[in-house]
């Protein structure tokens, strides 16, 4: 496997009041417990409800992305092959291997529509709602997030594995240059939006927001380490690709692809699955194209899982060079 090298700074240090310390970064990596537990001992009961609802849209938020990445997927299979095209990838359960890992209890079907489908189940939404509001102390809350996020992060896991289904077949039948053609009109269609907002906020934001998007809202292992020009979030694992290698999607009986080895949807390596792959594009080629830089930087771990480095600089316009030549770019 062709891991590349850590990429270190050699800018000069940023002005200490811009800097946050080492607490406040491991502060931004908080588990949710802690955060419930912080919030309740900070502002009571209604803080801690609020805090636990805030952490619930995070997860939401990544679930609607899996959900919108699908439909782009088959978007893009009915724009360029046709009807007929996106019609053989449904339904999409037939594309995975089936047994209990892929299907959710009664209980946890009733608290995924609370959440990500409340409009839908409206009463399943008004149990969920009845329920928290009736949580005073830390216990009850982290009980109730424990039994809730169970249940999102099932369906989740499942939303995320339709996703990656359905661009493992896009690479089986169209190769590594029709996944990058599929990615790139899920960025325009699902990323883009996201990006726009992101970079139109200060970098201390932008690095809080990340955080807690990694942490909470994918389910990962987050730390922070604080460079010269540059916070690097260390995800170990990641809550997303690192969980989906590690537990066998990419074996019997998931059988998940890789991309094709050398070509730049896969970093021009030859260990990177078809998920990672959004990380070229997405968050590398089509921002560099657009922005001039990448979005944020990546430091993919591949096959190897874990860990993986998420690069926020402070200036983007001053992203090292080894991020735009892993996708055989050149920094303008």
């Amino acid at each position: 496997m062709s891991v590349p090298p850590r990429i270190d700074s050699d800018a000069a240090p940023v002005d200490v009041e811009d800097q946050p310390s080492a607490a406040e970064l491991a502060r931004m990596c908080r588990s949710p417990h802690v955060r419930l537990t912080d919030a309740v001992t900070d502002g009571g009961p209604t803080a801690g409800r609020a805090t636990w609802w805030h952490m619930v849209e995070l997860v939401h938020d990544i679930a609607a992305l899996y959900a919108n990445w699908c439909t782009a997927t088959t978007d893009w299979l009915l724009r360029t092959h046709g009807f007929a095209a996106a019609a053989a990838v449904f339904p999409v359960s037939e594309l995975l291997p089936g047994g209990p890992v892929t299907v959710l209890s009664p209980e946890q079907t009733a608290l995924a529509r609370a959440v990500y489908r409340a409009t839908d189940f409206p009463t399943e939404r008004s149990d969920l709602e009845r329920r928290v509001g009736a949580a005073e102390a830390v216990a009850a809350l982290t009980a109730l997030w424990d039994e809730v996020h169970a249940a999102l992060d099932a369906a989740e896991v499942l939303r995320r594995d339709a996703a990656t289904a359905l661009v493992s077949l896009v690479h089986d039948r169209y190769g590594p240059d029709g996944l990058e053609d599929c990615l790139r009109h899920a960025t325009g269609l699902v990323w883009r939006p996201r990006m726009a907002a992101d970079l139109g906020r200060p970098p201390l934001v932008r690095l809080r927001a990340w955080a807690e998007k990694m942490s909470v809202g994918h389910n990962g292992a987050v730390s922070i380490r604080a460079e010269a020009d540059r916070w690097v979030i260390v995800l170990d694992p990641c809550g997303s690709c690192g969980r989906q290698l590690l537990t066998g999607r990419y074996r019997d009986p998931w059988n998940f692809r890789v991309v094709a080895p050398g070509h730049r949807v896969g970093f021009l390596r030859d260990d990177i699955t078809v998920y990672q792959a959004h990380l070229a594009v997405a968050h590398t080629m089509v921002p560099i194209e657009l922005t001039g830089a990448p979005w944020p930087a990546m430091q993919c771990a591949g096959l190897a899982a874990r860990p993986c480095e998420l690069v926020l600089y402070r200036d983007p316009a001053t992203t090292a060079e080894p991020f735009y030549a892993q996708v055989g770019m050149t920094r303008p």
